[in-house]
């Protein structure tokens, strides 16, 4: 365990031990993952695997009851959600957190809230000159990103119009404006056609290859995460049952047994 341990923390990214117990119910049981720079790591596994509690417990929503999580040589266990993010260390959750009554321009520019730290309540309730400035930066940030995941054109569209496809691509932008180190994407390829799927895949793949963001994609689309991961880790009742590239995960019995349908 000593040894898992000292790789795992000497990664950009990664777990070591990690434990959650709601009650009398293990949702997580010493999960360990590395995850190095621009990696495209797929975490996949049923429902109630543990998936998302992961999410919730790296990003600091809800707490460990044991284990360490580090971050470019730093343990951040203990942070608080605020300085998570912070880190560079930004989420996507299932339900899209789409703001319907802005555009898809205006929800992409409130991923900049943590930039603009200098801007006061005075700022912006008299439109100072310093607030005039951010804002305008936001707006160039916005249609950047925007423009980054294909969608620049729907910018002034109103978000409750927009395809179910768009609003995963609005909140990926919005993601990306406050320039992330790790991104976490919680069922990303969830209800997407097969166009829109592919049309996604260049766009992570954009996003770890030419931003050097690593990624880790908890999703239910096999052909999805097979096709774009590095490497997979299978959650099985909250622990770890596999590790490595798509194909060993293709060929692991117990993985072909449990989720891909390999037989009994």
């Amino acid at each position: 365990m000593e040894a898992s341990r000292n790789t795992h923390s000497s990664k950009f990214f990664g777990t070591d031990g990690i434990t959650v117990r709601f009650g009398g119910l293990t949702a997580l049981k010493d999960v360990s993952i590395g995850v190095g720079e621009n990696e495209i790591r797929g975490l996949i596994g049923p429902n109630g695997a543990g998936k998302t509690t992961f999410f919730n417990v790296v990003t600091s929503y809800i707490p460990a009851d044991s284990g360490d999580i580090f971050f470019q040589g730093e343990s951040i266990s203990h942070f608080k959600p605020n300085e998570i993010a912070e880190r560079g260390i930004i989420r996507t959750f299932q339900r899209r957190g789409i703001l319907p009554d802005l555009t898809a321009l205006e929800n992409v520019m409130t991923g900049c809230h943590r930039l603009m730290g200098d801007v006061r309540l005075w700022d912006i309730c008299f439109r100072s000159k310093r607030y005039k400035l951010e804002e305008a930066e936001a707006i160039r940030r916005a249609k950047e990103a925007l423009e980054s995941v294909g969608i620049l054109d729907i910018a002034e569209k109103g978000a409750e119009d927009l395809a179910f496809g768009q609003q995963t691509l609005v909140e990926i932008a919005r993601s990306l404006v406050s320039n992330p180190k790790l991104l976490l994407l919680d069922e990303p390829a969830a209800g997407l056609s097969p166009s829109e799927r592919e049309h996604l895949m260049g766009v992570l793949r954009m996003i770890a290859s030419e931003r050097g963001i690593s990624l880790i994609i908890a999703d239910h689309v096999m052909e999805f995460v097979m096709e774009i991961c590095d490497n997979l880790t299978v959650l099985n009742f909250g622990e770890v049952l596999a590790e490595g590239s798509p194909t060993h995960i293709r060929q692991h019995k117990g993985v072909l047994e449990a989720y891909l349908g390999g037989g009994g």
